[in-house]
């Protein structure tokens, strides 16, 4: 059988969650699947991602920046995915909607949407109307893919979805990968957080309930990631006398190497659904503290859950944190109960299978 032909349409390839499931994914449906992506924004950094082995082609296109729809980017997708000729479209998020209605307007290609979450604009209460009939009319007839109970409901009770059209995938880690090495005894206490450098993600409330929560300054902080916010948070940093004791180091291709550094890991989302990199801090053993958003507290283990804090209360927050920078029982109990979770609930096989179903069910409807 020839191979299934993908299009895959992101925002962006940067460094982030959505990417590293692609990864996994192309890595791990085989030769029996060709891949083709693109960055709108022409960030292609989360390529190094990518197995050697998988065939993926990166194509060039630069959208235009509009409100709700460009006919030029309209017109653009359509000429892309006519000369691909997928069997499946897969588009990413918000960002991705005009090739979902360049499809709809004539390529007709079956289409599976993936909702991962906001940007700092929208949240799960707090929807633009636009957009919310703008899902509502052209991703009525796409399958619609969350990684969340929350944003599947969302899907189904706000947009208006068909509920049978939209289905629930756990996101899941490769747990071998993260059983690494602590290199955490005899040294500072360190708390870490992954993800990209962007306003939703809200690294300047973590900053200040780190220096909070460590008046003694016996703790360090990193922040492991890339984006628009990197000048904010130096100058914070900065501003704070905190250079010694807060750093960022930029994205990175192997995140178990600084989980084998952290003691405890750190969410200070505004929006989240089912954070990757939670669940591979859980995998590699660590406590986390966590603002209350989207699935979090449902994915922690049960021990856990009181160091989920509610959004928007930064006091509670930084007690969250404190407590696991000044208590090494706590999170010697806490990540042992995450990396139990992990193992059973996130498995990145059964991630792959159902994705695999889901894709040979849809190709065959062409």
């Amino acid at each position: 059988m020839a191979p299934i032909v993908m299009a895959h349409i992101f925002p962006s390839f940067a460094y982030g969650g959505q990417q590293a499931r692609f990864a996994a994914l192309a890595g791990g449906l085989g030769r029996g699947f060709t891949h083709h992506v693109v960055a709108l924004d022409g960030d292609k950094a989360a390529r190094a991602l990518l197995s050697s082995d998988v065939s993926v082609t990166f194509h060039d296109f630069k959208a235009r920046k509009s409100s709700l729809a460009s006919i030029r980017n309209i017109a653009g997708f359509q000429h892309l995915l006519k000369a691909i000729k997928p069997d499946i479209l897969c588009t990413y998020n918000w960002g991705a909607m005009e090739a979902v209605v360049a499809n709809r307007l004539g390529v007709g290609a079956p289409n599976i949407h993936f909702e991962d979450g906001f940007g700092e604009q929208e949240d799960l209460t707090r929807q633009k109307t636009r957009r919310v009939w703008a899902r509502r009319f052209w991703l009525r007839k796409s399958v619609v893919v969350a990684p969340s109970l929350r944003l599947e409901s969302l899907a189904a009770d706000v947009w208006k979805l068909n509920r049978e059209r939209v289905i629930r995938i756990p996101n899941g880690v490769d747990f071998e990968r993260f059983q690494i090495t602590p290199t955490r005894l005899g040294r500072h206490i360190e708390v870490g957080s992954i993800g990209a450098l962007r306003p939703e993600k809200n690294y300047l409330r973590l900053i200040a309930a780190f220096l909070k929560a460590d008046p003694d300054q016996k703790a360090k902080l990193t922040i492991v990631g890339e984006g628009p916010q990197r000048p904010a948070l130096a100058a914070a940093i900065k501003h704070a006398s905190a250079t010694d004791r807060i750093s960022l180091p930029g994205a990175t291709q192997a995140p178990e190497q600084y989980y084998s550094n952290f003691d405890a890991y750190a969410v200070s989302s505004d929006t989240e659904q089912a954070p990757l990199t939670m669940m591979e801090a859980m995998a590699a053993g660590l406590p986390v503290a966590s603002t209350n958003v989207g699935d979090v507290a449902a994915i922690v283990a049960d021990e856990n859950r009181a160091f989920i804090t509610p959004l928007g209360d930064e006091n509670a927050f930084a007690l969250a944190l404190a407590h696991l920078i000044q208590n090494s029982d706590a999170r010697s109990t806490l990540g042992a109960a995450n990396r139990r979770k992990a193992k059973k609930e996130y498995d990145v096989a059964k991630m792959i299978e159902r994705h695999r179903v889901l894709y040979l069910s849809v190709a065959r409807l062409k």
